[in-house]
């Protein structure tokens, strides 16, 4: 599950802009971009590994009929967080790897036009992602 885990983080680390690594305060490996998250990865009490990842309400509702193994976003809202289950049966990383996107996708889309440039501005230049986190 660990594989699992790590390689949507390094997937969400490849996308345009941002940032992943551990967010000390929580223990626990996010991904940002400019100062929003838009993947968490986080133990559950039950001992399953589950990735957080931010949609839209609609999007929301549709990948919890479709995927068996994902459900409400834990320890978030619910209307706009769901949580894949790593270690859930049927488990499917492409489509996993999608919902990282789209949540990254969102949250870009979420950020005033000025950060959003600035982020992909730095991004094409080569300058690294910087951990800057708000919710």
């Amino acid at each position: 599950m660990v594989a699992r885990r790590d390689a949507l983080l390094a997937h969400a680390a490849g996308l345009p802009g941002a940032w992943a690594g551990d967010k000390p305060e929580w223990d626990i490996p996010v991904a940002s971009v400019g100062p929003r998250l838009f993947l968490l990865l986080i133990p559950h009490t039950d001992g399953r590994l589950l990735a957080n990842v931010k949609l839209d309400p609609e999007d929301v509702v549709a990948v919890r009929k479709a995927y068996s193994w994902v459900g409400p976003g834990f320890h978030q809202s619910k209307r706009h967080w769901v949580s894949i289950d790593l270690t859930g049966p049927g488990y499917r990383p492409d489509d996993a790897a999608d919902m990282v996107e789209d949540s990254y996708r969102l949250v870009l889309s979420l950020l005033t036009r000025r950060v959003r440039e600035a982020v992909l501005l730095a991004d094409a230049a080569g300058s690294p992602a910087r951990p800057t986190w708000q919710w």
